[in-house]
């Protein structure tokens, strides 16, 4: 091989790896891209329903010199089983509808 060959192959090698990493925040649900600040119901409308949904509620606090419990904080996970060879996607909806996170499970089903 040349030497301006492997030049070249060495340069755009190096270039390559100082790409950024595409986001493991976004979920394809056929031609649309899911990511976190999207409405529930677009997520709906494009993913269907979830597999798997459940709600999570958590004590909201103020803290100062002291913290005080305010109330409570619900978020709902949505868990979509994508197909065989993919990693099952969960979504965390937050309480004002809206996805707040985008996690996909280590193991496959």
């Amino acid at each position: 091989m040349r030497p301006t060959i492997k030049l070249a192959l060495r340069l755009s090698c190096v270039a390559f790896a100082q790409l950024p990493l595409a986001s493991g925040e976004t979920l394809r649900c056929g031609a649309a891209l899911i990511q976190p600040g999207d409405d529930a119901r677009y997520v709906l409308e494009q993913c269907g329903d979830p597999d798997l949904g459940f709600a999570l509620t958590a004590p909201a606090s103020a803290e100062g010199i002291n913290v005080y419990h305010i109330g409570a904080m619900r978020a709902d996970r949505w868990r979509y089983h994508r197909g065989p060879g993919s990693f099952p996607a969960v979504l965390s909806i937050a309480d004002d509808g809206r996805v707040q996170a985008i996690e996909f499970e280590r193991s496959r089903d």
